[in-house]
């Protein structure tokens, strides 16, 4: 396990968080573009992963001079001057809020070396550790105003060890209405073989979290199951079918983004299955930081054929989908 300053890295990502949130309150106004694949980017997007990257390379974490990051600079070259002057605002902003104002870029050239500094490939620059970060992940829920997360995760060979989501939406306790937009937000660490913990995003160090651990069981034996808001985002009818095939009652929990494993994490839910569609190879960063807090709480990660879920630099190795649970549940394998 690599020496870490954790309260350093979820100051980084309490502070992207919060204002994270302040971007989606004005979301409206904000500039936003269409990647080659038809998703959407916005200036939150680009801020956030400049703030985390600044942030952390300036508190001295390790490994944080290059990461696998979901964006790039490219998406400046379409976005203009305006995404540009909005990117600093925001990820100063958020470099304030962490004290660590000195960090902030302020020139486009800043801003490009930050974002290309998330085109870390692992495998041939020989990284064996290293950060895979995703800044705002489930964009589309964060355009709605309801969940999205900051996801980050440090993987070791292909494992992930230590993970961090920050999600400015999502309560820390449970609600009937995970579609609304809490007032505070919430904050996961698990760090595998020690434990996981969460607090509200205004937490900056590690005592002010609390301990979580996965559900010991399904409450009046319903299986609490985390479902996409997107259809894309998985084949629902084999999902539908899986989850006949347990054999007992669910309750749907539809909610975006990696909230999902918070939401495993936290004994809020139980499953949480993302089963692969044809063509569709799933990235490293939708799925490392969360991988690592279920794991540290005590939960399962797993691909669809009963392996160990890996990381392979950029990509994840999970033969026919991922599944996420607590070890009270078994689901059949494909």
């Amino acid at each position: 396990m690599p020496d870490l300053d954790l309260d350093a890295v979820l100051s980084a990502v309490s502070a992207a968080s919060r204002v994270a949130k302040r971007a989606a309150a004005e979301r409206a106004d904000l500039a936003d573009l269409l990647k080659d694949d038809r998703s959407p980017v916005t200036v939150a997007d680009l801020a956030v992963q400049v703030a985390v990257t600044a942030a952390m390379r300036a508190a001295g974490v390790p490994h944080s001079d290059r990461l696998v990051g979901e964006e790039g600079s490219d998406s400046l070259d379409a976005g203009g001057a305006k995404m540009l002057a909005q990117i600093i605002r925001l990820a100063g902003d958020a470099l304030v809020d962490a004290d660590l104002q000195t960090a902030a870029p302020t020139t486009e050239a800043a801003v490009r070396e930050l974002l290309d500094a998330g085109g870390l490939d692992p495998a041939s620059e020989d990284r064996d550790v290293f950060w895979s970060l995703d800044p705002i992940d489930g964009t589309k829920g964060f355009l709605r105003g309801q969940q999205f997360a900051l996801a980050l995760g440090l993987v070791e060979g292909d494992a992930p060890i230590i993970g961090f989501l920050g999600c400015p939406h999502l309560p820390l306790h449970a609600t009937d209405d995970y579609g609304a937009a809490d007032p505070v937000g919430s904050i996961y660490v698990g760090v595998v073989g020690e434990g996981a913990w969460a607090g509200t995003t205004d937490a900056t160090d590690m005592t002010s979290l609390d301990s979580i651990a996965v559900s010991p069981s399904p409450p009046g034996d319903r299986v609490r199951v985390c479902l996409s808001y997107e259809k894309a985002h998985g084949d629902q009818d084999r999902t539908s079918a899986a989850l006949e095939a347990t054999g007992v009652s669910t309750t749907p929990i539809r909610i975006d983004s990696q909230c999902k494993y918070a939401m495993v994490a936290s004994g809020r839910a139980d499953l949480y299955l993302r089963l692969a569609r044809e063509g569709y190879r799933e990235k490293s960063w939708d799925h490392a930081g969360g991988c690592a807090v279920v794991r540290a709480a005590g939960g399962v990660v797993e691909s669809a054929t009963g392996e160990p879920l890996r990381i392979d630099g950029r990509w994840v190795d999970a033969p026919g989908g991922i599944i996420v649970r607590t070890p009270a549940i078994t689901v059949p394998s494909d």
